[in-house]
């Protein structure tokens, strides 16, 4: 399996380390440079950008360009965290054709936004960039085991605490993976759904300093159910809940 960037958690609290948090962010998903010609895309926005991901296609148009031929991206779901962060689920409106390489672009954005992705290996940002390699991809990833609660951990930053609990990740395939979470207040019985990507094959659930997909605001317990899905939105069917609570002390 390809290697998978950071999660926007971990991102997040290296870049804000220094006790402060940015107002504004772009993140995308597949993290990797090649894809399939049946790829599908996830854009978050985070703090501020969030207005742009609502906007996308009303204010903000999205698509690929590749050469002199554009391709649209529809926008089929929006996904809105409990903290700072909501994203789209974007398929593009034909197949991608082989051999190009598109670049992803969003017109009309604010003066302080950029459409970027970190390179980690050359420590900058860069223009987001796929090649696209010959072919659909319709495997589904593999799931090797149940997953299960790994450990929890509470710290406390400058701007807020870091509250997350982590689960193993069991999961192989040949492409990026990204986890579609739905979290369960058993206290409120609300739900919050939303597509989380692996940090070193965990999955880590619950926020940042900055940001999270989920928050453990109201009430104790939980439970929690995954399914996976690679870089052409082939997904694995749900896996039984898991019930949890949330984490109270410092690396639980």
């Amino acid at each position: 399996m390809k290697t998978v960037f950071a999660t926007l958690i971990v991102l997040l609290s290296t870049l804000f380390a220094n006790g402060e948090c940015a107002s504004e962010g772009l993140y995308v998903f597949p993290t990797g440079k090649t894809i399939k010609q049946n790829s599908i895309f996830i854009v978050d926005g985070y703090a501020n950008s969030q207005e742009i991901i609502l906007g996308l296609n009303k204010r903000y148009l999205i698509h690929l360009k590749g050469g002199d031929k554009k391709i649209n991206l529809i926008v089929s779901t929006i996904y809105v965290g409990q903290f700072q962060l909501t994203q789209a689920i974007l398929k593009p409106e034909r197949e991608l054709e082989a051999g190009l390489e598109y670049t992803m672009c969003i017109d009309k954005l604010p003066d302080n936004s950029v459409l970027q992705r970190y390179n980690t290996a050359a420590n900058k940002y860069e223009t987001v960039k796929y090649k696209v390699e010959f072919g659909t991809d319709t495997d589904k990833p593999t799931l090797l085991a149940k997953p299960k609660e790994i450990k929890k951990s509470l710290v406390h930053y400058g701007c807020g605490p870091s509250a997350l609990v982590y689960f193993s990740f069991p999961v192989i395939d040949s492409s990026d993976i990204i986890i579609k979470t739905v979290l369960k207040n058993l206290e409120t019985s609300k739900e919050t759904t939303y597509y989380i990507t692996p940090t070193k094959n965990e999955i880590l659930v619950g926020h940042g300093m900055c940001s999270g997909a989920f928050t453990f605001d109201d009430g104790e317990k939980y439970e929690v159910e995954f399914s996976f899905m690679d870089a052409s939105g082939n997904t694995t069917p749900s896996t039984e809940r898991i019930k949890f609570t949330k984490p109270t002390k410092r690396n639980e």
